[in-house]
């Protein structure tokens, strides 16, 4: 009996939709779906400050709400990621490689968004085609000011709040015009610190930054050797819910049940129990619940497989998620939910690039002219690292979850060395016209390779 019971509504805690877990209500299902849009293509300068347009102070906005546009770009992240994540777990020959899966997509895509309003070139293009970006920088900057001031909207059942910091070294001046989008659009704080010295003080800066917007959920985020005096910039966003269950689960009903562990191994686990009226649906292949939190305006979606390895063929997407949404309808449903408590970090470097954005990774690829005025700096900005940390925590009263995300831009230390050592080709053209006066290709600069 607890073996059945404990098959009910597990997939939080195996690591599936753990990404999921604080889905804003109303959620557009297939038929509110915007149409298809045409490939997004990068309008920004090709490089310098980004261009003058009105930037829209999150602060300010009365009514907000995060458009559906935006909505859907971080969706498709999220399952993007969640995929590539799911991959790389499986091919992972660490044995203590954490198994479960949890991170927050916004999270991540907000700091990337603050990085990719000084992305240039291909830098930006790739940006864009990994994250989804809003091209046109007044689009973007409207619908990412209305989805700050959504996030951090006062709300009297659950607490919800998003921040963002830019942390600069004394030596490095971004843009001005940087400074105001982050400072509007995404109520950023900048704060010049010392990443240079011994034991630099700006890394307690910013792991106090992280613990105090997590509620000390998280309170590590970067080690004295992630900085040096070529560290130029660290992005932060941080993200914090709270949320108590509309129907909460009884303590007494709380007991031992057996848990499909990756789907291979019964282990024991807690499991919660409550019986009432929920939003559920079933497919083919899936069972599909809603477990609101106080206030309606949040959350927990659970997908559960037909079977222990089940997640592996299910159709996990976006699409996907707004389609099982659509499905719910309110009946009796008797609910075994695993409790769990769960903490993740990932170096999201390795995770980009492979998803498509080498090149702001890159020390000579990299392309953030947008930032800051590279003619002043001894050599290109670029990310040195990238980080994503998350917690969750989810028992009888409600939820608790909290995520960082963390970008270090950095300098490079010596300019590019062009050592001309192989063959190369080369022409002699004019600077006017582009027309091509010579053009030839060097294979053997010793004399004996010179014709008679």
């Amino acid at each position: 009996m607890k073996r059945a019971r404990a098959a009910l509504i597990a997939v939080a805690a195996a690591a599936s939709v753990a990404a999921l877990a604080f889905a804003l209500e109303n959620s557009p299902g297939p038929a509110d779906a915007p149409p298809a849009a045409a490939p997004k293509v990068a309008q920004d300068p090709a490089s310098g400050p980004p261009e003058p347009v009105e930037v829209l102070y999150a602060s300010d906005i009365g009514s907000p709400e995060v458009t559906p546009q935006m909505a859907e770009s971080v969706n498709e992240f999220a399952f993007d990621f969640y995929r590539k994540t799911s991959e790389e777990r499986e091919d992972s020959e660490e044995p203590e490689k954490e198994t479960n899966i949890f991170f927050s997509p916004v999270s991540i895509y907000t700091a990337f968004s603050m990085l990719y309003e000084g992305a240039r070139g291909s830098t930006a293009e790739q940006m864009l085609d990994v994250f989804g970006f809003e091209p046109d920088a007044a689009t973007r900057h409207a619908a990412s000011a209305h989805m700050m001031a959504a996030l951090n909207a006062e709300d009297p059942h659950a607490v919800l709040e998003m921040a963002n910091a830019l942390w600069l070294a004394d030596w490095f001046e971004p843009y001005e015009q940087y400074l105001d989008i982050a400072r509007k659009t995404y109520l950023a704080t900048a704060e010049t610190v010392d990443f240079a010295s011994k034991n630099p003080p700006g890394v307690k800066k910013v792991n106090d930054w992280a613990a105090e917007q997590t509620r000390d959920k998280i309170q590590k985020v970067l080690s004295d050797g992630d900085v040096d005096y070529l560290t130029a910039a660290v992005i932060t966003n941080a993200v914090y819910f709270k949320g108590t269950w509309l129907v909460q689960f009884p303590e007494e009903n709380t007991g031992e049940g057996q848990f499909w562990k990756g789907g291979e191994e019964l282990i024991d686990a807690e499991f919660m129990h409550v019986e009432d009226r929920f939003d559920y649906a079933e497919t083919g292949d899936a069972q599909v619940l809603r477990l609101p939190y106080e206030g309606d305006r949040l959350s927990m979606l659970a997908v559960l497989p037909g079977g222990p390895g089940g997640l592996e063929n299910l159709e996990l997407s976006a699409g996907k998620m707004s389609e099982y949404v659509g499905m719910l309808a309110p009946q009796d449903v008797v609910v075994s939910l695993p409790k769990f408590e769960i903490k993740t970090g990932y170096d999201l470097k390795s995770s980009l690039i492979q998803m498509g954005m080498p090149d702001a990774f890159g020390e000579h690829t990299a392309d953030l002219s947008g930032m800051a005025n590279l003619a002043l700096l001894p050599g290109n900005l670029y990310v040195d690292q990238a980080k994503h940390d998350a917690y969750v925590k989810v028992n009888e009263e409600g939820t608790v979850a909290a995520a960082v995300t963390t970008a270090v831009a950095r300098v490079t230390s010596e300019p590019p060395h062009f050592n001309a050592d192989r063959p190369f080709l080369f022409a002699i053209y004019d600077e006017h016209s582009g027309l091509v006066l010579f053009m030839g290709e060097v294979s053997d600069p010793s004399p004996k390779g010179t014709a008679p």
